[in-house]
């Protein structure tokens, strides 16, 4: 946890009434709920109904289909309705009352958590993380707090209340990474000190010329185990890791530079432009010129978990009510 980045991206503010259901489609980012007032009752397809009462801190899988209302139903006929509008200070409210009465508030936010940087440890997690963190002082003065700025935001307001949720965020798991039943596939790998020191080697030098007896040896193991037990850990063989961890710099240096994509290629260890293209065509949907066009669609790669620990650009969540 010392090395555990939380960075809040988009960031709404969310209120609706009771006999609606606000419909959320799955993004490529973890998404984290905080409620401020009313319960929360979050249904997902992988974990069902979730009921989150004031206080409660949700973190929320990429790619996750989810519906939020304010009770248990019955709700009225679906139909779409358009209720988004950026405050003054650059927040965005999404308001499905239609009587103006707030049953439910909550801010919501997308986030990526990094380890050291390299890539994300939360996005391994498959079912929504919900914990009531209502009893909490420091949770409560933050809760306190976002609604002040609410009530009446001020130039930092965006700033502020997202390092409030991140504050929250790291709570929920400290609590929730507190029990051992509950921990992640990776968090527990990375546990180990041998699958360790292969996943940094990875990282730390994704370019170096990486092969399954080299990682093997930075994990103090035989090639035969070492491979073994990175596949059960990542559901995935070391070298897809590899190739998997090289993509994920390259889509990153392609979202945030200007370096040519040649340039890229060699940087992170492919040996032409043409097999990068291709390997990167390959996980993303479209090759590296029109993703840095804002032309792809993060595509979801076998085995999810990688796919999700490795990450995906940024796409802004759309919500839609239902009521």
């Amino acid at each position: 946890m010392r090395t555990l980045d939380v960075s809040i991206d988009a960031f709404a503010v969310c209120q609706a009434e009771r006999g609606q259901k606000l419909v959320i489609p799955g993004v490529p980012e973890i998404e984290v709920h905080y409620v401020l007032t009313g319960t929360l009752y979050l249904e997902t397809p992988e974990a069902g109904m979730i009921i989150c009462p004031a206080g409660s801190v949700v973190l929320v899988p990429p790619f996750t289909h989810q519906t939020v209302a304010a009770d248990q139903g019955p709700h009225e006929a679906p139909r779409s309705v358009d209720f988004g509008d950026k405050l003054a200070n650059g927040m965005l409210r999404f308001d499905a009352t239609r009587s103006g009465r707030a049953d439910l508030r909550f801010v919501c936010g997308t986030i990526t958590a990094n380890i050291s940087g390299s890539f994300g440890l939360l996005d391994t997690v498959r079912r929504p993380i919900a914990e009531n963190l209502g009893g909490e002082p420091i949770v409560q003065l933050a809760y306190h707090m976002m609604l002040a700025e609410m009530a009446k935001p001020g130039p930092a307001s965006r700033a502020l209340t997202s390092a409030l949720m991140k504050l929250c965020v790291l709570m929920l798991l400290r609590r929730h990474f507190g029990s051992g039943e509950r921990e992640p596939q990776l968090l527990s790998t990375m546990r180990d000190p041998r699958q360790g020191k292969a996943v940094t080697a990875v990282l730390d030098r994704p370019a170096a010329r990486h092969s399954v007896a080299s990682l093997a040896a930075a994990a103090g193991m035989s090639r035969s185990s070492f491979a073994r037990e990175f596949g059960l850990a990542f559901g995935m063989s070391p070298m897809a890791f590899v190739a998997r961890t090289r993509l994920h710099q390259a889509a990153d240096m392609l979202r945030t530079t200007n370096v040519p994509v040649k340039v890229i290629a060699a940087t992170i260890g492919f040996s032409s432009r043409s097999h990068f293209s291709r390997a990167f065509r390959t996980l993303h949907g479209v090759d590296p010129s029109a993703y840095r066009r804002g032309k792809g669609e993060p595509v979801p790669a076998q085995p999810p978990v990688l796919e999700a620990m490795l990450g995906a650009p940024h796409q802004a969540a759309k919500i839609a009510a239902v009521g």
